[in-house]
């Protein structure tokens, strides 16, 4: 009988211990990040001490909160401001999208300077990757959300040309495991974890491997480092060195890497064709470019780059026309116009493969899908329609309004536009 109780002990016990030093862990992560679930706000009654209360849409919500508290509080303060950043930071945090970003002043900066080829940091960009099922239960509202389980692993989406970073010799997709010291715990983990003890419980593991990971984890998360926290670690200062482990093809790899800034261009000549980057200030550089003698763009490693350069740059490679829609399922689609395009489309080989991400992957479906280029290598999915917003305090941040889409299958579900031969 001991020794059975000594071994459900051994089984329950890796749960009990990690979820107890996470809770300090996951606290503040949802201080760097926003809360975990988005709650829809009480009824102005109840803050007001009104007879009715209704259900309020945000808006409304914030602005008689902060009515309250100006007529209320006991000093004298203009908090509209804070509050509206408080509000927003906390909304935009609580999508759990990698492509939806509140950055506060100084991160703001740092990512504005990015749209322009400027860079900090070690010289990447960073991925965000969630588990998709409770990611999905989450968005769907579901109250059997599993929070350990959405802690993201931290990847590389791009790494910058000339930069630290390609220097010692981290590549696109690499996972961070470690930053200065500090673990990066995930919801991969969380699983691994489970799914140990599970096979332990059902004699397909021995239960000293078990023992062995709990004790790995468990001093993990006695240090860690927020999610939050990383990209001011990677993506910002030009001093000093960030000792960084990460983790590729299953093995754990460590780099010292300088941190410094660098500047990028929008296109790059290399002997496997233009290496295209969409910063502002592209479209001139595409303009300059006579594409009739190398007609291979290289989309690989390209960065998120911005969405609207990207926009306007499709005139220097499509005639005038409609080429798809942005389609979020909520506001009409937004048509993707060229204007003043070609009166002969030219046509390109696009180089892609899964570090081909942002608005170089759209570029690539509309060439695509407009019959001008022939695809080498894996085209990965459209991803999100990426616009930025600057708040009056500095702040700001990047949401994800939509997804590229050939059709507008609302209002023309039949009508497919025709390829350009």
């Amino acid at each position: 009988m001991a020794d059975s109780k000594n071994t459900a002990w051994a089984f329950i016990a890796p749960i009990i211990c990690v979820a107890a030093l996470a809770v300090g862990f996951l606290a503040r992560n949802k201080a760097e990040m926003g809360s975990l679930a988005s709650n829809k706000p009480v009824g102005v009654g109840m803050i007001g001490d009104k007879s009715s209360f209704g259900e309020l849409n945000e808006s409304e919500y914030f602005y008689e909160v902060a009515s309250l508290l100006k007529a209320n509080y006991v000093e004298p303060t203009e908090i509209d401001q804070k509050m509206a950043t408080g509000a927003i930071r906390g909304m935009v945090s609580s999508l759990l999208d990698p492509d939806s970003i509140f950055y506060d002043k100084e991160q703001f900066d740092s990512f504005l300077a990015t749209q322009h080829g400027n860079y900090s940091g070690i010289g990447v960009e960073l991925e965000y990757r969630y588990d998709q099922t409770e990611l999905k239960k989450l968005q769907g509202g579901s109250s059997g959300v599993d929070s350990l389980l959405l802690l993201p692993q931290i990847l590389v989406a791009s790494v910058l040309p000339g930069s630290p970073a390609e220097q010692a010799g981290i590549k696109a997709g690499d996972e961070f495991r470690q930053i200065a010291g500090k673990y990066i715990i995930t919801g991969q983990d969380i699983k691994k974890l489970r799914d140990l003890q599970t096979a332990v419980t059902e004699k397909k593991a021995d239960a000293s491997e078990l023992q062995k990971y709990r004790d790995e984890i468990s001093e993990w998360v006695k240090d860690v480092m927020p999610a939050g926290k990383i990209r001011d670690h990677l993506l910002s200062g030009a001093e000093g060195e960030v000792a960084v482990k990460i983790k590729r093809n299953g093995e754990l790899l460590s780099f010292d890497v300088p941190r410094r800034k660098v500047s990028v261009k929008p296109l790059i000549d290399t002997p496997q064709g233009i290496h295209v980057r969409f910063f502002e200030g592209a479209v001139a550089e595409f303009s300059r470019t006579d594409f009739k003698n190398n007609k291979v763009l290289d989309l690989r490693n390209s960065g998120s780059g911005n969405f609207d350069e990207m926009e306007r740059a499709l005139g220097n490679f499509l005639p005038a026309g409609k080429y798809g829609f942005v389609i979020n399922g909520k506001a009409a689609p937004k048509p993707i116009n060229v204007v003043a395009g070609l009166k002969t489309p030219i046509y390109f080989t696009l180089l892609v493969d899964n570090s081909t991400h942002g608005a170089a992957a759209v570029f690539a479906h509309i060439l695509a899908d407009s019959g001008n280029a022939t695809v080498e290598g894996t085209l990965p999915p459209a991803p999100s329609w990426i616009e930025i917003q600057k708040l009056s305090d500095g702040t700001g941040y990047t949401l994800a309004t939509g997804k590229y889409q050939l059709s507008d299958t609302r209002t023309a579900a039949n009508e497919q536009k025709e390829p350009i031969r």
